[in-house]
């Protein structure tokens, strides 16, 4: 039988990473069990949990979620022990410590061979000394556009977004961390320096984005008006 990880010791608490599915089981050892997972939309494909489920004689339960406020209100509103994994943006770690959501990592049955060192995010993974997430993905959200109806010099400036000549054109993903991250980049803000005196900016910077956009909406509705033709502009993609 494989070695894992008993559900018994996860109590009322949820592992905590980008995707820490795969550790949660693959660092135990007991019997058989159900393992119920929350997770983002991208992480429910059957070839990517089938092999998993049958590599450790498991079946995982999934329910997925969209941004980190989404996944903390389902686990509020559920009884405990109800999620053993949860997939979070790593910068949110920090807020499922806080409200007693998580339990520490193993730290000697984690596969830190595997990450590039830049994608640790020990700041938000540690706290108080204890690993409570490991980045098991990692990327860039970005400006997705189609090319044969944007001109690729106009996306060299972020001014673009809000301009007359792509307006009706654009779909913003309804998703704060990368939108204000680009939001900042428009006014010339660094997002590592961003103070709450940003605040107002950043707000009118926002509401001109969405007065050109055709579209704000949840990941799969955003990526698939660009898929589709119906804009050309994707702001925030993945």
């Amino acid at each position: 039988m494989n070695a894992r990880t008993p559900l018994s010791i996860l109590k009322s608490h949820l592992f905590a990473g980008w995707a820490a599915t795969g550790l949660l089981l693959a660092t135990s050892n007991a019997q058989a069990a159900d393992l119920n997972a929350l997770i983002w939309c991208d992480h429910s494909d059957p070839a990517l949990l089938e092999p998993f489920e049958k590599a450790n004689d498991v079946k995982v339960n999934v329910k997925e979620f969209e941004g980190t406020g989404a996944g903390l209100a389902i686990v509020d509103q559920s009884q405990p022990g109800d999620w053993d994994v949860m997939v979070i943006d790593s910068i949110d770690v920090p807020r499922g410590v806080e409200k007693g959501l998580f339990e520490p990592l193993p730290e000697d049955k984690l596969p830190f061979a595997d990450l590039f060192p830049e994608v640790k995010m020990d700041k938000s993974t540690i706290v108080d000394g204890k690993r409570y997430g490991i980045t098991e993905k990692f990327g860039y959200n970005t400006i997705g556009f189609n090319k044969t109806k944007v001109d690729p010099a106009d996306m060299q400036s972020l001014a673009s977004l809000t301009s007359d000549k792509y307006k009706g054109k654009v779909a913003i993903y309804d998703y704060y961390l990368p939108v204000i991250g680009m939001a900042a980049l428009a006014i010339g803000k660094k997002t590592a320096d961003l103070t709450e005196a940003d605040l107002p900016a950043l707000k009118a910077e926002l509401l001109k984005m969405k007065a050109n956009a055709k579209l704000v909406g949840e990941v799969t509705a955003s990526q698939t008006a660009l898929a589709t033709g119906e804009v050309d502009i994707l702001v925030g993609g993945g």
